[in-house]
């Protein structure tokens, strides 16, 4: 025994270095796995967070868009509500105008009659009024668009001769049941405007045929397109 024990210190002494490089190469193993896993859970990590703020700008920008829409058309509205105004402003100073006209003109020809002197016994006798010839003659058929049925449905309508005449007209339109409102947004030059809400949606074409129906006054249709209905007063241009 005693001359095997330097065989086996020797044995142990040459297997130590090969333990120690054993055991160097295990913490190195692990060290890289440990980091390899930091650097997985960074890489992770940090994805996460650049989707994160990927979706965050997006719902900024799609706030954004929501917003600048929303101010758009807020600001047509308001350009729309503005306009109306001003029509509707205008046409009222054009009733006063014509309204104050009227009523000048009136009292111009009762101050006329009053001073006129009394009519003489030998009056001459009264000129006859020669009718003018109505030539017939064959009106083209209105050019009507097809159309699907629809609630809002504007008239341009001509020629009207008064405010106080296109008041009347008004009258006899919101007469017919389909109705809901209606309310003028231009006069001008004869030719009014009219805007219209019905009921129940119709098409342009159908509406026209209720507005054909009315006893007074009697419109005709000139043409018609997705939501306007441009018609002419016969009796207007009778009397013109």
């Amino acid at each position: 025994e005693r001359a095997e024990s330097p065989r086996l210190a020797v044995a142990r002494a040459a297997a130590a270095p090969a333990e120690t490089e054993r055991a160097a190469a295990e913490r190195a193993a692990e060290a890289e796995r440990t980091w390899a896993e930091r650097a997985a859970a960074e890489r992770t990590e940090a994805e996460r967070r650049a989707t994160r703020r990927i979706e965050i700008e997006r719902a900024a920008a799609d706030e954004r868009a929501a917003a600048a829409e929303r101010d758009a058309d807020q600001r047509i509205e308001a350009e729309r509500a503005a306009s109306e105004r001003a029509a509707a402003e205008r046409i009222e100073v054009e009733r006063a105008a014509l309204e104050r006209a009227a009523t000048q003109r009136i009292e111009a020809e009762r101050a006329v009659s009053q001073m006129a002197p009394p009519p003489t016994e030998s009056a001459p006798p009264p000129l006859e009024v020669l009718r003018p010839r109505i030539v017939e003659r064959e009106i083209a058929p209105a050019r009507v668009e097809a159309a699907s049925p629809t609630s809002d449905i504007q008239l341009v309508l001509s020629p009207v001769a008064t405010f106080p005449r296109l008041v009347e007209i008004e009258r006899h339109i919101q007469s017919i049941t389909v109705v809901r409102t209606l309310y003028v947004r231009d006069f001008r030059g004869g030719t009014a405007t009219l805007a219209v809400t019905l009921r129940s949606p119709m098409t342009p074409e159908e509406f026209a045929g209720m507005l054909a129906g009315l006893a007074q006054p009697r419109m005709r249709l000139v043409s018609g397109t997705r939501n306007t209905l441009e018609l002419r007063i016969e009796s207007e241009a009778g009397a013109a």
